[in-house]
């Protein structure tokens, strides 16, 4: 799916996103995670760096049914407006510093702080393609 410029100039822009995952026993697992947009043809993909292998990336793993939402740093009328996008992911070896890196630029708001540290391991990227899209804003239309 492509997504529309209003919700390609809220991902990655230092917005916080949660990701959801599915745990062995169906239950979900959500985590705080960093997330960037790689646009593609024909579809949008969202992808998320792990410096390890941790339970996100088991979870996934194993099933690669997710959902995500990215809440705006905007105030909205009543509601801040936020992006909801279920998807289906999977797990790439490598790669997470790089990810990692261009992200810090606009999430890490602390001076001096640097991030990945030095010589991070080649870690995990969840590529999550865009199944649907909803939320509050001119994204869910």
């Amino acid at each position: 799916m492509k997504l529309n410029q209003a919700a390609r100039d809220l991902i990655g822009s230092g917005a916080d996103a949660t990701l959801v995952t599915l745990n062995p026993d169906g239950s979900p697992q959500v985590s705080l995670v960093w997330v960037a947009l790689q646009p593609g043809e024909p579809d949008d993909e969202l992808v998320v760096g792990h410096l390890s292998e941790h339970k996100k990336v088991r979870n996934v793993r194993r099933d690669g049914r997710v959902a995500l939402t990215i809440v705006s740093d905007e105030p909205g009328e009543v509601m801040r407006p936020y992006l909801s996008v279920t998807g289906t992911a999977r797990i790439v070896d490598g790669g997470a510093p790089e990810v990692l890196q261009a992200l810090a630029k606009v999430m890490v708001k602390a001076p001096g702080v640097q991030f990945p540290p030095e010589n991070p391991p080649p870690g995990y990227l969840t590529r999550i393609r865009v199944d649907s899209v909803g939320g509050v804003g001119p994204w869910a239309g």
